[in-house]
């Protein structure tokens, strides 16, 4: 009688690790646009800004030192939904011009098309579009938007389109979804009561939620031309972080109708930013111009199956090492490469982290190495080199001896082959054509 009950026990656990393998997980990438981790509660920041965002960190999985690997959107984009480095994929600008993404690069919703996921895209970038090859495995994509923040959809109507697809086409399918908040963007205009939530009402200077619509006035303080006061800079952070708390509601929202809906437990749900934003740490404003922390410094916060429980890893990771923790986690098969690593396993604390995607420089002239807790920043361009410790000096302002492991690290990385050919895609032709599609030239 013993050894029938034993056969039924065994046969049940069977049968049960059986039908979880064969419920497929779900999977909600947020792409937070232009957000650094150090102005989101859950990483210490001295404002709430982030009460949701925060609740998401509890549940799941934290990782205190994600580098990005690149300080603006199409690079570090490309390099989330592929898995691979900058100089591997080639998407970003050279002297060439703007490149997209190579038909060689593997591309994480390509694999969960082929498994038959649903499939969709909410994108609020021209950078994003299907000129620059982001459409590739998404059944349904919706790009909107230009290259600045005057025509971008808002975080709001970016949930609801997003519900509304949820709500059509086969229940009976997973899905993979990938929903774009770009709210963060200068110019920081967030709708009441955020865009004033943070500010001083006596503040009557230029530096306001109009600041930065055009590129003369950033190009003016990035070359010392024009140097804001601590009063203009304490304005345009306090509207940056009033976006910040406006996207993280909508965040909230965003979950709060996946809970209602019965999905939010077999949804593995991934936020991660892009890049940050320089608010003159080291002489400049907004984003692509260097590869210090305050633009490479990014969140990236894992929850649902494989990363409940409230963990919080320690030891530096990489936008690179998500489409394969994703793939991973839910079974679908995808290519990866080192450097990339699955963060639910160990991750050695010693291994090499690159970056170089930068935009208002030729690409590859720029190039960034982290190990642990050492910083590397090298410019091809006149052959200088700059070290940090990281933890001693988060902030990068005191200089130390670069390591020659780093050096020769850094040189490894830039001479690494591309993996195929990134194609040059007509930026005025693209530009051109989605103004017209947002009704703002004929």
């Amino acid at each position: 009688m013993k050894r029938i009950i034993l056969l039924l026990t065994v046969l049940t656990v069977l049968m049960s690790i059986s039908c979880r393998t064969e419920e497929q997980i779900n999977v909600l990438l947020i792409l937070t646009d232009t957000v650094r981790a150090d102005h989101l509660s859950c990483y210490g920041y001295h404002r709430n800004t982030t009460p949701h965002i925060d609740s998401l960190a509890a549940a799941g999985t934290i990782a205190e030192l994600c580098q990005g690997q690149a300080s603006w959107t199409l690079p570090a984009m490309t390099t989330i939904m592929s898995g691979v480095s900058t100089v591997v994929h080639g998407a970003g600008r050279t002297s060439t011009g703007f490149h997209g993404i190579s038909p060689d690069v593997p591309w994480l919703p390509l694999s969960f098309n082929r498994e038959g996921y649903r499939t969709a895209a909410f994108f609020n970038v021209m950078f994003m579009n299907a000129d620059f090859g982001f459409h590739r495995g998404f059944q349904h994509f919706d790009c909107q938007g230009v290259a600045s923040g005057n025509s971008l959809r808002k975080a709001g109507p970016t949930v609801d389109d997003f519900l509304a697809w949820l709500d059509t086409g086969n229940q009976d399918k997973p899905f993979f979804a990938a929903v774009h908040f770009y709210d963060p963007h200068i110019p920081y205009r967030a709708p009441e009561p955020f865009l004033s939530m943070y500010t001083d009402p006596d503040y009557n200077g230029e530096y306001g939620d109009s600041w930065g619509e055009g590129i003369t006035e950033m190009m003016d303080v990035n070359s010392g031309e024009t140097v804001p006061s601590s009063s203009d800079m304490h304005n345009l952070i306090a509207l940056y972080d009033g976006e910040l708390t406006y996207m993280d509601s909508e965040i909230g929202r965003m979950l709060s109708e996946l809970r209602s809906r019965g999905l939010a437990e077999n949804t593995l749900i991934i936020l991660v930013g892009d890049h940050g934003e320089e608010f003159l740490e080291h002489g400049g404003i907004e984003h692509g111009r260097t590869l210090y922390q305050e633009t490479t410094h990014v969140p990236l916060i894992m929850a649902g199956p494989g990363f409940n429980g409230g963990r919080v890893i320690s030891q530096s990771v990489a936008q690179l090492d998500i489409a394969g923790t994703i793939a991973s986690v839910t079974g679908v098969e995808f290519t990866t490469m080192e450097p990339s690593l699955n963060l639910t396993g160990i991750i050695n604390p010693a291994r090499e982290i690159p970056a170089s995607g930068v935009l208002w420089r030729p690409e590859g002239n720029l190039v960034s190495i982290v190990s642990n807790n050492n910083k590397l920043i090298w410019s091809v361009e006149d052959d200088s080199l700059e070290a940090y410790n990281l933890a001693a000096d988060p902030l990068e302002q005191e200089l130390v001896t670069p390591e020659i492991a780093m050096i020769e690290a850094a040189e490894f990385y830039r001479a690494t082959p591309p993996m195929g050919e990134a194609p040059l895609v007509n930026y005025s032709e693209t530009a051109s054509r989605e103004l017209r599609n947002l009704g703002y030239i004929r």
